[in-house]
């Protein structure tokens, strides 16, 4: 694939970990159009176009440098373009509503929290958040003519975010400079602890779905840690992360 800055990216035999800057050595190489709708048995054409990632010896991160250089018009024109519906249809309607449906329960105790969905997207989570009587906000950095939101949020949920960013600690960083700081940062992604020693055949790592990073328990740990938050699992898709308990979630 040719973009405007050249090549999908150099092939790169040893890397240093994007969290926690331990050796980082090549996992493996998949085609550019390998996508999650792959575990339904639907397939894209191939391109040709190898993708390599890599693993983290210590905390097991799985990364690929190849969208490193990227500009937001370059992941917008082969990424996040009119066909990316066909390898993520869930996005549009059925996740946003469930995701509503979700925080609108989450922060039922608490009284007039302000939220933001970051990574909002389309903004139909907002929306819905709205219509339930939730001060709703979004915000996605993608959004070239986005302006980021002023103050800071009780509540902050990232759906389906985190694997998307080439620089996992620059856009954690983003989203919790904007949380107070007795807020509660709500994010799924789904995290591959178990994998094989040459795993690419995984449903998650999938380059045409922009999946870019992707995390294990431990590194999530690392890397919010050393932040200095404290993080729950709910199960392999669902965190939490904040520093103290606010009173409406106890």
């Amino acid at each position: 694939m040719q973009t405007d800055s050249g090549t999908i990216g150099p092939v790169i035999r040893m890397s240093m970990c994007k969290i926690c800057n331990e050796p980082a050595p090549l996992y493996g190489v998949t085609d550019f159009n390998k996508s999650c709708e792959e575990r339904r048995g639907r397939y894209l054409p191939l391109t040709g176009v190898p993708v390599y990632y890599h693993r983290c010896d210590a905390c097991g991160l799985i990364f690929t440098r190849a969208f490193d250089h990227w500009s937001k018009a370059e992941y917008l024109q082969h990424i996040y373009n009119d066909d990316y519906v066909l390898v993520d249809p869930d996005y549009i309607d059925s996740r946003p509503a469930g995701n509503a449906a979700f925080i609108l329960d989450f922060i039922k105790k608490g009284h007039a929290l302000r939220c933001l969905d970051y990574g909002g997207g389309n903004g139909t989570l907002t929306s819905l958040l709205r219509e339930g009587g939730a001060d709703g906000h979004s915000w996605d950095p993608m959004d070239e003519e986005g302006v980021a939101p002023f103050g800071t949020f009780d509540f902050i949920s990232a759906f389906e975010v985190l694997e998307h960013t080439p620089e996992p600690l620059a856009t954690v960083q983003e989203a919790l400079e904007l949380l107070d700081e007795r807020g509660v940062f709500l994010f799924s992604t789904l995290t591959i602890d178990h994998v094989l020693p040459r795993g690419m055949d995984n449903w998650y790592i999938a380059p045409r779905n922009g999946h870019i990073t992707l995390y294990t328990r431990r590194s999530l740990q690392t890397m919010f840690g050393g932040l200095g938050y404290r993080i729950h699992h709910f199960n392999d898709n669902l965190h939490m992360a904040l520093k103290e308990d606010p009173a409406w979630l106890i």
